[in-house]
């Protein structure tokens, strides 16, 4: 276990020292002897990996390692899909500012394998590494179709969550209701004071008018124009206003 350790730790030193190699010069120039290096160094860290086992895979994670962990995660993630190493077909070296970018197509048991390795000559240190798989059209068909199918059945199951609750609201209304404290009962309106109908004053006629005219009548009736013998009284008006005739 030790010296797979070891071993490991090697091959990636080996790797970042030949970065500092490579960026010596002004123009960030690659040339051949350097290229061929990085492909070495990333054919020996890809059979490295594959040959760890399960045991091994699981110490390297427990170690504070950034670049380790993220290799052996990715490797870990591929490794059941891929199947066993078989090997390291063509490379390509490329620089991006201080990275220096080494991609190879690895042949597995099962598939192939773009494995990604990123060296930055700046610090000297190996920054990531994935095992990308190659996948073939009709299977990249089939995850599309597996991945739309989830995101329909999950849109599904969301609309028929909404319309339970939707149709739970008419419940929680009623449940409100039911709980709702009942309101006091309306106070009896006062009643209204009972109308007091004034009755109109008597009005009073003039005396003077009225006597004249009932003794002329009465002496008209008699032949006789002489108003003795007649006692003046007040005379109140009827509420009608009407006289009746004797």
């Amino acid at each position: 276990m030790k010296k797979s350790l070891l071993s490991l730790a090697l091959v990636v030193c080996m790797v970042c020292l030949s970065c500092v190699t490579v960026f010596a010069a002004k123009d960030k120039v690659l040339t051949e002897d350097q290229v061929a290096s990085y492909k070495s160094g990333a054919v020996k860290v890809i059979e490295q990996i594959a040959g760890l086992s399960d045991e091994e895979i699981q110490n390297y994670l427990d170690q504070d390692d950034d670049f380790v962990t993220a290799a052996l995660t990715s490797w870990d993630n591929a490794k059941d899909e891929l199947g066993a190493y078989v090997e390291v077909g063509d490379q390509t070296v490329t620089t991006d500012g201080n990275n220096v970018i080494i991609n190879s197509d690895v042949t597995y048991e099962n598939k192939t394998a773009d494995v990604e390795l990123i060296v930055n000559s700046k610090t000297n240190t190996s920054e990531s590494m994935a095992f990308n798989i190659n996948y073939t059209m009709g299977e990249k068909m089939e995850q599309a179709g597996l991945n739309t199918l989830m995101g329909l059945g999950i849109v599904f199951l969301m609309l028929i969550f909404l319309s339970f609750l939707i149709s739970q609201f008419k419940h929680i209304s009623k449940l409100t209701e039911k709980n709702k404290p009942a309101a006091p009962a309306a106070l009896a309106p006062a009643p209204a004071p009972a109308v007091v109908e004034e009755e109109p004053e008597e009005e009073l006629a003039d005396d003077g008018e009225l006597v004249a005219v009932i003794a002329a009548a009465i002496a008209a009736y008699e032949g006789s124009t002489s108003t003795d013998g007649f006692v003046v009284r007040s005379i109140k008006r009827s509420k009608t206003n009407k006289w009746k005739r004797a």
